[in-house]
């Protein structure tokens, strides 16, 4: 059956855009709350959870059968924009830089050399894409988050004046994806 275009419903149609999203933290371990907000806010890149199953061979005489093997999600990499910490009004907010080093800090702390219990580092956290109205029309909830990696500001030089970025790889256990929801804007 051929596709006629005065039937097609592609211009009613609204494509999930790569700009539309927001990432953040429950809680960011060796923070106050207030700091989750501050670092969702700087966030300007972040890929989505990724799940691959490593396949599992059984040999058999001359054939080979392949059976789905165990869950391996991905990593999350991100980038932050690094603001200059607002130090009005007593404690303030922090830059990305010091909230994410206050969290490397709880995984390993480089002053006593002791190493944190996952319970005090890791964390849960949602990544939801919005439509234009800024409603979630995807959502995940990503759980036993932390970094693994942290760049406190690749790239740095005098001849250049970017504002500066941190980068930060994280580690999770699994993550769930929320049902869609209908938005209230969705055209007729």
């Amino acid at each position: 059956m051929a596709i006629k275009l005065s039937d097609s419903k592609s211009f009613k149609l609204e494509p999930i855009r790569k700009n539309r999203w927001v990432f953040q933290f429950s809680a960011i371990p060796g923070n106050d709350e207030k700091q989750s907000e501050a670092l969702a806010f700087v966030c300007k890149t972040c890929n989505a959870p990724e799940i691959s199953f490593n396949p599992t061979t059984a040999n058999r005489m001359s054939e080979k059968f392949k059976y789905a093997g165990l869950p391996e999600w991905n990593q999350i990499s991100c980038t932050f924009y690094d603001y200059i910490r607002n130090s009005t009004g007593g404690a303030g907010e922090l830059s990305a830089g010091d909230i994410l080093y206050n969290w490397s800090c709880m995984i390993y702390n480089p002053l006593t050399g002791q190493m944190g219990y996952k319970t005090q580092y890791a964390t849960s956290a949602t990544l939801a894409q919005l439509d234009p109205a800024g409603n979630v029309v995807r959502a995940w909830n990503i759980f036993g988050i932390f970094p693994t990696k942290v760049n406190f500001g690749n790239g740095l030089s005098a001849t250049d004046g970017e504002i500066c970025e941190i980068e930060a790889t994280f580690d999770y256990d699994l993550a769930i994806k929320i049902t869609d929801a209908k938005t209230a804007t969705e055209s007729a």
